[in-house]
């Protein structure tokens, strides 16, 4: 780019330039670029400075394999170590040893882990979602110096400390009043003696169930702003088509951006799975109790998941409306038309039937205000359900397994088969 093209209080040059000079537009479209190139909901914000300052975290999100060893060096590993310390990892001196206790598979082998991991899928998949609005034309050049805002202000939402000080509050320190890991079960565990919480129980009530907490709590504010910034990018005077063959005016790509937070609900699967688990096995609770439950957790796995791109319907409505009053309007002048030409013999004589473009035009445009009518409301379709839907229950397959009696899984195993 040229210098008079960033800095217009420069004389314009003498000499005629070989190449034509970038317009307005041209430097708004590379500073919008640039912007989306960079553009994270995940790297920033005060705890990912912290983790940086410290040596843990490199720019970017590189090291996500040696983030989740450290996790689970400091959450999983000291409670293995004290159980065993306090003769509470196996065997029979508690009735819930440290090492069979399922709820801790959930919670801090495979849902934090994935917690983590999340940020090296959902990250890209939303940046390559924001650049296709840019790449694809989707905003309006005169819209970009707003989307530019939008994406800015969202930054700057990412990287406030307020929020994530809320959440560590939120996350940390209620359990000293109120959160169940600082009260006495029923059974004597790893974690709970009739004298009170054991050194491994006060170090997962204090440090690795807040921690936990923490992380989830961080993502459900990301998805928060992920949403935030859908509604927002939906007020700009978007270039959509209703008749565009995705059946979602163009914006079926954000389908496959949301399908990678399927990996959150994943994650909350597995903790969901490991206390389903413990009831089960250690409480003698049937399967059939928790049918309703996990129901329930699928259901609303799916209503958080789709929530952001049903924000997206009033806009989306809008243009099918307008699709179908144009289209309806088109459609009404060329039928018109084709009546009087073919129908009322107004055709001149040299112009044979068979063969006639007019004919093949009005199915054309009859295709073309069936796509508009069939257009969705929301881009959202069925195989989007079916694979949110699956994340959050392949956690819970195991428990499901575990839950049923030998006898009749066969039996239902081999009822399918057969």
């Amino acid at each position: 780019m040229s210098a008079s093209a960033t800095n217009p209080e420069l004389p314009h040059q003498t000499r005629p330039s070989l190449e034509p000079s970038p317009t307005r537009g041209d430097c708004e479209h590379e500073v919008v670029e640039s912007l989306v190139q960079n553009f994270s909901i995940v790297v920033g914000g005060p705890v990912y400075d912290l983790l940086l300052r410290l040596g843990l975290m490199r720019h970017g999100l590189p090291n996500i394999l040696h983030r989740m060893v450290a996790v689970i060096a400091l959450t999983w590993v000291p409670l293995l170590l004290f159980s065993f310390r306090d003769g509470a990892a196996f065997g029979g001196q508690v009735q819930i040893p440290f090492l069979s206790d399922f709820s801790i598979y959930g919670r801090l082998l495979f849902g934090l882990p994935l917690l983590l991991l999340a940020e090296i899928v959902i990250d890209p998949a939303i940046r390559r979602g924001v650049a296709e609005f840019v790449d694809a034309r989707f905003v309006r050049d005169q819209e970009l110096p707003k989307f530019e805002s939008i994406l800015r202000n969202v930054q700057r939402l990412r990287d406030s400390w307020i929020p994530e000080i809320l959440l560590f509050a939120l996350a940390f320190f209620p359990v000293f009043v109120f959160q169940h890991e600082w009260t006495t079960d029923t059974l004597a565990s790893w974690h709970t003696r009739a004298r009170g919480l054991t050194a491994a129980g006060w170090w997962y009530a204090a440090f690795s169930a807040p921690l936990m907490r923490f992380v989830l709590y961080r993502w459900g504010f990301r998805y928060c702003v992920w949403a935030a910034l859908l509604w927002r990018i939906t007020r700009l005077d978007l270039v959509l088509m209703p008749d565009h063959p995705d059946r979602a005016a163009g914006l079926s790509f954000l389908g496959g951006v949301q399908k990678q937070f399927g990996i959150l609900f994943c994650a909350s699967g597995c903790s969901f799975a490991g206390r389903v688990a413990n009831s089960i096995v250690w409480e003698g609770e049937p399967l059939s109790s928790f049918k309703s439950l996990i129901v329930g957790f699928i259901g609303l796995s799916l209503i958080v998941g789709l929530f952001p791109l049903a924000l997206l319907a009033p806009k989306l409505a809008k243009v099918r409306r307008a699709g179908l009053r144009e289209y309806g309007r088109l459609a009404s002048r060329y039928t018109e038309s084709f009546d009087r030409k073919w129908v009322h013999y107004n055709t001149p004589a040299s112009e044979p039937l068979l063969g006639a473009a007019d004919i093949q035009s009005l199915a054309d445009m009859g295709s073309s205000y069936a796509l508009v009518d069939a257009m969705r409301m929301v881009p959202i379709s069925k195989r989007l359900v079916v694979q949110l839907a699956v994340q959050a229950a392949v956690p819970l397959i195991p428990v499901i397994i575990l839950g049923t009696p030998t006898p009749e899984l066969v039996h239902q195993v081999m009822k399918m088969i057969v």
